[in-house]
């Protein structure tokens, strides 16, 4: 007899805990997803297109597997995947508010560099965000928000995007915007000058570095700030171009061979 009573309790206590299993199961689904998002949207004029509100639809399609799941079982590095899958969205956050939401923070990707797509007979183009990562292929060189050409990239082998992209970077920072003033970032391997880095930009000037992965940073630095002091007629067209002499010292050479 006392054997039935322990087994009785034994029962008793194993379905007293699948009973509270099973309720806070039921408590903490997931049951609210919501996907939050930090976006430029496409122009007014409509010659853009939002491609990110494609992205975070199908983000919000991916996300909804964790319905029904206990919220505690929702990782960040499965929500970051389902993210990183589309190229228009990068992951910011996830947030768990107990007992059943999720709220997952997302933000637009900018299209700023544009790849001829090389191996695809010189047509379309692989689309890359500011850091020279890709995003989407594209048949036309225009940008998704505001229907103007991205930077084209020529020449700029993936070994280079590191060096490419800071510059690319100090350029935005000192002018606000790389795809603002650059029409094209060339490299260039010429047999008497070296290897050249080219921005040309947009309103006529091209800006060279020459021996551009050398002192890098100290070129284009120097080469930017001559930008600034140079005569307005003198940025219409021509070359300036920054260089390190025989002696170590940085120079810029302005179109008109005025040395900075």
């Amino acid at each position: 007899m006392k054997y039935i009573r322990k087994a009785i309790a034994l029962v008793l206590a194993a379905v007293f805990i699948a009973a509270v299993a099973i309720g806070l199961s039921v408590v903490f689904a997931v049951r609210n997803i919501n996907v939050f998002t930090i976006d430029y949207g496409a122009v007014a004029d409509g010659d853009g297109v939002d491609e990110f509100a494609g992205s975070v639809a199908r983000i919000k399609e991916g996300l909804a597997r964790f319905e029904g799941k206990t919220i505690a079982t929702v990782n960040e590095s499965d929500v970051k995947e389902i993210v990183g899958s589309d190229g228009y969205a990068e992951y910011v956050s996830l947030e768990k508010i107990y007992p059943c939401t999720i709220n997952v923070t997302v933000k637009e990707r900018l299209e700023v560099f544009a790849v001829p797509a090389a191996d695809d007979g010189g047509q379309g183009y692989n689309v890359l965000d500011v850091d020279l990562v890709p995003i989407a292929f594209k048949a036309e060189n225009v940008n998704n928000l505001d229907g103007s050409p991205n930077v084209l990239l020529e020449g700029v082998a993936e070994d280079d995007y590191g060096i490419v992209g800071s510059v690319c970077r100090a350029f935005g920072e000192k002018f606000s915007s790389v795809r603002s003033f650059a029409e094209s970032v060339t490299v260039v391997n010429d047999k008497i000058l070296g290897e050249l880095l080219r921005i040309k930009l947009r309103c006529g000037v091209t800006m060279e570095v020459r021996d551009f992965r050398v002192r890098t940073d100290e070129k284009a630095e120097a080469l930017f700030n001559a930008f600034d002091l140079t005569p307005d007629y003198l940025k219409l067209g021509g070359v300036m171009y920054c260089m390190e002499t025989q002696s170590g010292a940085i120079r810029v050479i302005l179109p008109d061979d005025t040395v900075v």
